[in-house]
C-alpha cells in the first residue's frame, strides 16, 4: 500500500524539522532545538489603538515555582514595534539548562512607549514544564496613564516625562562615577550610581524631585543634602554645588538624555510606612512620599505579621524597611495598576514615622 501526503506546509516543516532534530510536540509545534526549546506565540490586546513605532514589546519566562520569592527570568526579549501593530508575533529560545521539569515557568508580556507601561498581561499563562503549551496567544490589558500631576508648583520642564539622563561625572578616587537619572511624571527619581575601576554592584537611590518656579534648576531628595542641576535644555543637565551654584570646572559635569527611558522596576532599598486595614495593604516611601498598594507576593506575609505584631493600633503606619521593587499588576479593582512587591523585609521602627516636614 502507498501513501500519498500533500506536501502542505504543516508536511514541510515537519521534514524540515527532522532533518535539523526538531522534535515537534502538541503544545502548538512548539520546537527544541540544540540546547534550547523554544516559546512562541502571538501579543494583543482588545483596544483599538495603533501604537508609535518606538512601541517597545517586552516578552519574559519567568521562573514562578515559589510563591514567597520574586519571579526569575529565563529569557527575554525587546522588540520595537516599528511599522508593525498587534497582533505581534514572538519567539524565545530558552537554554535547556535553565528548564527544571519540577519547576513552573511563566510568560509575560508588556507593551511601553517612551518607558511607560501602556499594556501588561495579567493572567498566569504556564509554559515548558507540567504539560504546559509553549505556544500562546497573549492577551494584554490597558494600564491606567500614570498620573501627571508633581509636587512642585512651578512650569512645565522643557521636556517630557518620564526621561532618563546618563552620563559619567567626576570622582575624587576613581576614573568616574557613571550616572543615570531616571525622572518620573509622578515625582519619583531614581538615581543609579556606578564607580568605575571599583569591585561591587551600582548603588541606586530613590526619592522626591522638585523644580524650581523658572525650571530651571532640578533637586532631588530634600534639605542642603539634596543633589542639584541646571536644566540647560530637553537633553541636558548640568551639575551644580549642594548650594546650587555653577562648578568651575572643566570637567564634564552633563547627564545627557537618553533615546529609551530607563524604568524604575529594579529590586531598591525601601523605607517608609506600611499599613494594612480592610484586608488590603499600602505603603508610604518616606522619601518620595508616594503611597502604593501592596503586592501579597514575595516576603509580603512575613511584613504583615510583623505589622500585626508591631503596630500600636489597628490600621495604624508602622515603618518598615526593605529590598523590594515597583510592578504593575491587576488591582482589587479596576484596571492594573503599579504595586510595591516586597522581596526582603528586615527592618522595623515600631513608634517611628516618616519626617516628610520641610528640608
Amino acid at each position: 500500500m502507498q501513501f500519498v501526503f500533500e506536501r502542505g506546509p504543516l508536511v514541510r516543516w515537519l521534514w524540515v524539522a527532522a532533518a535539523l532534530g526538531i522534535t515537534a510536540t502538541p503544545q502548538g509545534l512548539a520546537q527544541s532545538v540544540g540546547d534550547s526549546v523554544t516559546v512562541s506565540g502571538t501579543a494583543t490586546y482588545r483596544q483599538r489603538v495603533a501604537m508609535p513605532a518606538e512601541a517597545l514589546l517586552t516578552v519574559r519566562v519567568e521562573n514562578v515555582s515559589r510563591a514567597d520569592a520574586p519571579a526569575g527570568v529565563v529569557a527575554e526579549i525587546r522588540e520595537p514595534f516599528g511599522a508593525r501593530q498587534v497582533p505581534i508575533a514572538f519567539s524565545l529560545a530558552v537554554p535547556r539548562a535553565a528548564i527544571d521539569s519540577r519547576r513552573t515557568y511563566s510568560l509575560r508580556a508588556t507593551i511601553t512607549v517612551g518607558g511607560e507601561l501602556r499594556f501588561t498581561t495579567t493572567r498566569h499563562y504556564p509554559v515548558l514544564t507540567r504539560d504546559a503549551p509553549n505556544d500562546i496567544d497573549l492577551p494584554l490589558d490597558a494600564v491606567q496613564p500614570a498620573a501627571a500631576s508633581r509636587a512642585n508648583s512651578g512650569p512645565d520642564l522643557a521636556f517630557t516625562l518620564p526621561a532618563t539622563f546618563a552620563g559619567v561625572l567626576p570622582c575624587a578616587d576613581c576614573p568616574g562615577i557613571a550616572h543615570t537619572l531616571t525622572l518620573r511624571a509622578d515625582g519619583l527619581y531614581r538615581m543609579r550610581r556606578t564607580y568605575l575601576g571599583r569591585p561591587g554592584a551600582p548603588v541606586a537611590e530613590v526619592g522626591r524631585w522638585t523644580v524650581d518656579p523658572l525650571g530651571k534648576q532640578l533637586a532631588l531628595g530634600r534639605g542642603p543634602a539634596s543633589q542639584r542641576f541646571a536644566v540647560v535644555d530637553d537633553q541636558t543637565l548640568r551639575q551644580l554645588d549642594r548650594r546650587g551654584l555653577p562648578f568651575t570646572s572643566a570637567a564634564n559635569i552633563e547627564l545627557r538624555r537618553t533615546a529609551q527611558v530607563d524604568a524604575i522596576t529594579e529590586l531598591l532599598r525601601w523605607r517608609g510606612e506600611f499599613r494594612y486595614l480592610a484586608d488590603a495593604a499600602t505603603f508610604t516611601d518616606c522619601a518620595s512620599g508616594l503611597r502604593w498598594p501592596v503586592a501579597m507576593a514575595g516576603d509580603y506575609l512575613a511584613l504583615e505579621r510583623l505589622y500585626q505584631q508591631q503596630r500600636s493600633a489597628p490600621g495604624a503606619a508602622l515603618l518598615v524597611g526593605f529590598d523590594g521593587r515597583l510592578e504593575v499588576r491587576a488591582a482589587m479593582e479596576g484596571p492594573p495598576r503599579e504595586h510595591i512587591v516586597v522581596d526582603r523585609s528586615d527592618a522595623t521602627e515600631p513608634g517611628a514615622a516618616c519626617d516628610n516636614g520641610p528640608g
